[in-house]
């Protein structure tokens, strides 16, 4: 392995370290703050540094760029509202561990989207691995008791980490139709899009501060890792990364919020590791019946 390479592939784990701690720190965030003024504080926040990032790397055509405000707008609604909203209202009421893992399955639930939206062909093998996978979610939605469905019983938090991954499955079949945009380019004008929205709402109701010394910290983290600095990991990786190889990195979450959450005091049931040998396998084998495609940098799920 050549040195830009294996710089490429530290950049990559680099960015999943970053949203891994997402899954940790987010809580504590949400939990002492409006969840309307975390994600203003945290996109506002991101969206300068991201502008600036993009100019200088990509040097794009600012007005050809904008033509495709619509898709961006889409693009912002799905990845950076609908996502992140849900993404935090999750971690109210679920375990890191098991957001992670139902997360895990994420990249199953965008082969079946591109079956009925990018005509993409479903083998054998993905059929396999995407059952599998779905064993595990349901594993670990159920606490190991598939019977919990009948009496409607589910986590609350596991249901919105559903509806997050339905978010992004959305966002990367957005992502491949109509125009190609530079990835950096992209996302910095989502993040931008989606500040301004905000804003009338912000001037009306007022931007709520974190109330605890923890809380602040984690918000500092959250704004400036997840973000800014994943996008920007990810999108040096992603350039000499196979797709393929660089999207299966993203399973990297589970085994990095599994080993945060053993190094915070808390613990990880046998259940979650039952649920995560499934879902992990079922991704993998998925994914080996995938064909590597140039998919851009904008649709690695870093949100």
């Amino acid at each position: 392995m050549n040195g830009k390479r294996l710089l490429a592939c530290a950049a990559l784990v680099g960015s999943i370290l970053c949203f891994s701690g997402n899954f940790m720190l987010g809580g504590v965030a949400a939990a002492s703050m409006p969840l309307m003024s975390l994600m203003f504080i945290k996109w506002g926040t991101a969206a300068l540094p991201m502008l600036i990032l993009a100019n200088f790397i990509e040097k794009p055509d600012w007005r050809v760029v904008l033509k495709s405000w619509f898709k961006i707008l889409l693009l912002s609604a799905l990845g950076i509202a609908g996502y992140s909203f849900m993404f935090y209202e999750a971690l109210g009421s679920t375990t890191p561990i098991n957001a992670s893992l139902i997360y895990a399955f994420n990249p199953a639930l965008i082969i079946i989207a591109s079956v009925f939206f990018l005509k993409e062909k479903l083998t054998t093998k993905k059929v396999a691995g995407i059952a599998i996978a779905f064993c595990g979610v349901l594993w670990v939605l159920t606490g190991g008791n598939p019977a919990v469905i009948f009496s409607q019983k589910l986590n609350p938090g596991d249901i919105w980490m559903l509806g997050v991954i339905c978010c992004w499955t959305g966002y990367n079949i957005v992502a491949h139709k109509g125009p190609s945009l530079p990835p950096l380019t992209s996302c910095a004008l989502q993040m931008t899009f989606f500040t301004l929205a905000m804003a009338p709402y912000m001037l009306v109701h007022g931007v709520t501060l974190p109330s605890t010394t923890a809380a602040s910290w984690s918000m500092a983290y959250i704004a400036i890792f997840p973000s800014a600095v994943a996008y920007a990991l990810w999108n040096y990786g992603s350039k000499y990364i196979e797709p393929g190889v660089a999207g299966q990195s993203l399973n990297l979450v589970v085994p990095f919020t599994a080993i945060m959450t053993l190094l915070s005091g808390g613990s990880v049931s046998s259940v979650d590791l039952v649920g995560g040998v499934l879902v992990l396998g079922g991704v993998y084998l998925s994914l080996q019946a995938t064909k590597p495609k140039n998919i851009p940098a904008a649709s690695a799920d870093l949100a």
